[in-house]
């Protein structure tokens, strides 16, 4: 059964999109004459996810710091390419650094709302990240301004349903994804149980 789990989580790993490294050497090198001092910080975030995402399958967690830093770093890369387009706000507590996540949990939420909330808008939209921990579980929420849509609605084989299946391996029935419609706003939910032995890095 270990096996089982092991194989599935490996066939469902995220890894970086063509689409995404394409754009991004694109703005690199548009940068390169203009603003040598971003085009270096990108090609340095951008070094930062690939080495993520090449390290990230032998470990089914990682720590909750380690992954806000990925997330950042491909909203920051995002960023230079959409400039005042793209807001993001980040509310996470310290104490939380230390809570054990799947990685690119929070990276795949955020590249939901960057695809669809700020690309498909003239005028950009905000990202709101927020992490919170009550009793034994931990919830991960990304909020944004876009279209909105439901569960209903993610892709077969995607991002997101790529991170349900991740969840469901990982943490079972426990753990969820969530999509809701708030105030205008579309909301990303994950939850799942707090460091549960069986998810231990390996």
């Amino acid at each position: 059964q270990k096996l089982a789990v092991e194989a599935s989580l490996s066939s469902l790993e995220s890894r970086i999109h063509p689409h995404f490294l394409f754009n991004t050497l694109n703005s690199i090198s548009s940068l390169i004459q203009e603003d040598p001092q971003l085009a270096e910080r990108m090609v340095e975030r951008l070094a930062a996810l690939l080495r993520f995402s090449l390290d990230s399958n032998q470990h089914r967690t990682i720590l909750l710091e380690q992954e806000l830093k990925i997330a950042i770093d491909y909203l920051e890369i995002e960023k230079a390419r959409f400039g005042e387009r793209l807001h993001y706000h980040i509310e996470v507590p310290a104490e939380l650094n230390a809570v054990h996540v799947p990685p690119f949990v929070i990276q795949t939420l955020v590249e939901n709302s960057v695809k669809h909330a700020v690309s498909l808008k003239r005028e950009g939209g905000e990202i709101q990240l927020k992490a919170i921990a009550v009793d034994d579980r931990v919830s991960i929420e990304v909020t944004d301004d876009g279209a909105g849509f439901t569960a209903d609605a993610i892709t077969v084989g995607h991002g997101l349903d790529n991170l349900r299946a991740r969840l469901a391996a990982l943490f079972g029935e426990e753990a969820a994804l969530d999509v809701l419609r708030k105030d205008g706003l579309t909301l990303m939910r994950v939850s799942f149980p707090h460091q549960p032995a069986k998810v231990e890095a390996v």
